[in-house]
């Protein structure tokens, strides 16, 4: 009885609530539109910026593909330099020849503007390294063998799968290390990285 009760309450609560969201919502013709700018401001906020405002901005450029990965300011970059320096850090300010980003200094323990040629980048890496780590997940392949065990009792030494759950648990982490090699781009005749103004 008290469990009718409490079920009664929940379902009378409910169409309460959404009764009070119907009342307050706005009729769907009476909406009003976004603008071109307030769409573009939510999509990507540092580019719209950068267009508004005539900013200048770096492209990474494929030749080959005749693509280009643009960074505006206020966007992230990963790169390295000729002395051997990786920076994962924002972009503070494009200029003609030159980039500045934000780095930390470990010795003083503070954020620093350092500028950046462009003939010092040596590569540009289009996502974080990958730690090489072991965990469940690195074995998990071994569930498989121990729901059969489970379910049909198939021992998991007899059972003749175990040299394919073996040989995928030792390939997850050669698959981080490949994934690793391929995170970057060298800037060679093949990769340009230049500096556009919006207009």
């Amino acid at each position: 009885m008290k469990k009718n009760l409490q079920l009664k309450g929940i379902i009378c609560l409910t169409i309460l609530v959404m009764v009070s969201f119907v009342n307050h919502a706005q009729d769907f013709h009476l909406r009003q539109a976004q603008t071109v700018e307030e769409l573009l401001l939510k999509k990507d906020p540092n580019r719209t910026y950068a267009l508004i405002n005539k900013e200048k901005y770096l492209v990474v450029e494929n030749l080959r593909l005749n693509t280009r990965d643009r960074f505006y300011v206020g966007n992230l970059i990963r790169f390295k330099t000729k002395d051997g320096f990786v920076f994962e850090d924002d972009i503070y300010e494009v200029k003609d020849s030159s980039f500045v980003v934000t780095a930390l200094n470990q010795t003083t323990n503070r954020y620093e503007y350092v500028e950046i040629k462009l003939d010092e980048v040596t590569k540009i890496y289009k996502r974080p390294k990958r730690k090489i780590g072991i965990g469940w997940q690195t074995f998990s392949p071994f569930g498989y063998l121990v729901f059969e065990w489970a379910a049909w009792g198939v021992s998991p030494l007899q059972n003749n799968k175990w040299p394919i759950a073996a040989a995928l648990t030792v390939a997850q982490p050669l698959f981080t290390i490949v994934s690793n090699q391929f995170r970057s781009r060298r800037i060679t005749e093949n990769y340009r990285l230049r500096v556009f103004q919006s207009f």
